[in-house]
């Protein structure tokens, strides 16, 4: 019986000596990695399409030019052409052929410190004008006497002084035309073929002494009065309801209310159905020493 005894105590002895860990024991052992599992790579499939038709185009290319021109090409077969560059962008221009309904808008006593501003309004509207220019003033600016020239604005000739051309001797006439003339040739190259009196003070003096420089004379058909009423909207209603086909309007680029005004001036006009140009394209052929008031 004692033997007995002995024996179960050891068995009770060696399996506790055996027990699996306990489960705060078993917390501290190190955590197993996890498998990283790959994803397939799957292979780009070609743009069928897109070779489909390289290889149309590269069978036709190879075909000899008269093969290329048969009719047989002229069905789906044929690669479609590449589009035509679109080039200059479309004129917003609503002059006709003959210019019959345009309109001169002119500028006077410039350029000075708004008339950049006035040329970047007239290029995004796809304008032209004419801009009478004091001698003083383009010596000062040349450049942008260049920059008239070269967007299609006609330059000419408002004298040296800016004075009453018909109360001057013939002499003075002369040299005021002369100046205005050499300052505009100073800053492009060329001879102005128009020149407008200052106040439309004119006589028979002056019209002798433009003929014999070689200048029309540019007056008006529709004064906005701009340089008493600063008032953009006033100019732009007397410009607008004043203009006829074949009208020479005049403004002063030297005032802030007409260069603001500009806008609604070419947009009122072309509402009318008028087309604002320079004094080149309304009258193209002008007779030296006339007065135009309008074409």
């Amino acid at each position: 019986m004692r033997r007995k005894s002995v024996l179960v105590r050891s068995l009770i002895a060696l399996a506790a000596a055996t027990a699996l860990p306990s489960t705060a024991a078993a917390a501290e052992l190190p955590a197993l990695p996890q498998p990283v599992i790959q994803q397939p790579q799957l292979p780009q499939l070609p743009d069928v399409q897109k070779d489909l038709k390289q290889l149309e185009r590269d069978a036709y290319d190879a075909l000899p030019k008269e093969l290329q021109n048969s009719p047989v090409f002229a069905g789906s077969s044929r690669p479609a052409a590449k589009p035509a560059p679109t080039g200059k962008r479309q004129s917003q221009s609503v002059a006709d052929s003959t210019c019959s309904n345009c309109v001169a808008i002119t500028y006077d006593d410039g350029p000075g410190e708004l008339t950049a501003q006035l040329l970047d309004t007239l290029k995004a509207k796809d304008a032209q004008a004419s801009f009478m220019v004091l001698a003083p003033s383009a010596s000062t600016h040349p450049e942008l006497l260049h920059r008239m020239k070269a967007e299609g604005h006609t330059v000419g000739n408002h004298t040296a002084t800016h004075r009453e051309l018909n109360k001057l001797s013939p002499s003075d006439v002369d040299g005021e035309i002369k100046a205005g003339a050499a300052a505009i040739k100073a800053a492009t190259g060329e001879n102005p073929r128009w020149m407008r009196p200052p106040y439309g003070a004119t006589n028979g003096t002056v019209e002798a002494a433009a003929k014999a420089n070689g200048q029309a004379q540019a007056l008006w058909s529709v004064d906005t009065v701009d340089w008493k009423d600063r008032n953009s909207e006033h100019v732009c209603e007397a410009a607008v309801s004043g203009a006829q086909p074949g009208s020479i309007v005049l403004m002063h680029d030297i005032h802030a209310t007409t260069v603001g005004a500009a806008d609604c001036v070419i947009d009122g006009l072309r509402a009318k159905g008028l087309e604002p140009v320079s004094l080149d394209r309304l009258i193209p052929n002008p007779q030296a020493g006339r007065q135009y008031l309008t074409r």
